[in-house]
């Protein structure tokens, strides 16, 4: 079938696995985990297991999911003396039928090889399994044994957030910046401003502004104080920023770096913010 609604009435059952991976897969764009109860955490139990805390973990759309207030608990082959070896934690899906089968889809080990070297990650099967693929197998986690004690476990699987951190709950602008306000509290402003350097207060050809620039926030733009992490960005090439203080994180002094002396000059440069606008 070349084309195919997803979401319609129908008096049969015909969505399939593949339709609702497809979907899930366009509107996230990538595979990893997504921030959702305690995030897949992983952690060593002893040198022969892990476990694996609560969380989502999406593979090309196909949805795999460790319940709240649950763990799931893998074994990991004992080590060999004088060796070392990579092992992965990976997720796993094994289409069958392609809608008309039962598929597979688990987190699991993938084996690596002991060696007196260095050692190597396993390989992993990674068919395309939105199109004909029917095995695919994503990383999670490195798990590096050193002779028989499991000394390190490495995330290296990409955490992609929720659908909520890309919407857009409301936003404005007016003379002093923008700003966005995302449905899961992410708040974000922007804007450009100008300032005079002061010729008196100089250190050789490096100039500085009089007194501290403040930024100020557009209307309606109101940020909780709590993980509030403002960065600021220079458009001229020969200007640079210092923040001012921890405690007025919308302040700083802005410096301009001249050829020769000068008389008072504009410096214009963008600055933006991020932080939060609810928990």
């Amino acid at each position: 079938m070349a084309q195919k609604g997803i979401i319609k009435n129908t008096t049969t059952a015909d969505i399939s696995a593949e339709n609702m991976a497809a979907a899930f897969h366009a509107m996230v764009g990538k595979s990893g985990i997504l921030t959702a109860f305690n995030n897949l955490v992983c952690t060593k139990v002893s040198d022969n297991s892990v476990q694996i805390d609560s969380g989502v973990y999406s593979l090309k759309g196909f949805l795999l999911h460790v319940e709240a207030g649950t763990v799931a608990t893998l074994a990991i082959d004992s080590g060999t003396a004088g060796q070392k070896r990579n092992d992965l934690i990976v997720a796993e899906l094994v289409k069958n039928g392609g809608g008309g089968g039962i598929d597979t889809l688990q987190f699991k080990v993938v084996k690596g090889t002991s060696t007196s070297g260095t050692p190597v990650d396993p390989t992993l099967t990674q068919q395309d399994v939105n199109a004909t693929g029917i095995t695919r197998q994503e990383a999670l986690y490195r798990i590096k044994l050193d002779g028989v004690t499991l000394t390190t476990i490495e995330s290296i699987s990409e955490t992609i957030g929720s659908l909520s951190s890309t919407v857009i709950e409301s936003g404005g602008s007016n003379a002093t910046g923008f700003y966005k306000k995302y449905a899961d509290g992410t708040l974000e402003a922007y804007g450009r401003k100008a300032v005079f350097l002061d010729i008196n207060i100089n250190y050789g050809y490096l100039y500085r502004t009089g007194i501290p620039v403040t930024i100020a926030y557009p209307t309606g733009c109101v940020f909780k104080l709590t993980n509030f992490v403002p960065s600021i960005t220079v458009s001229a090439k020969d200007a640079l920023v210092q923040t001012y203080g921890d405690s007025t994180p919308n302040e700083f002094y802005v410096y301009g770096i001249k050829p020769q002396q000068v008389t008072n000059q504009s410096v214009t440069f963008e600055w933006s913010a991020k932080g939060r606008w609810k928990d």
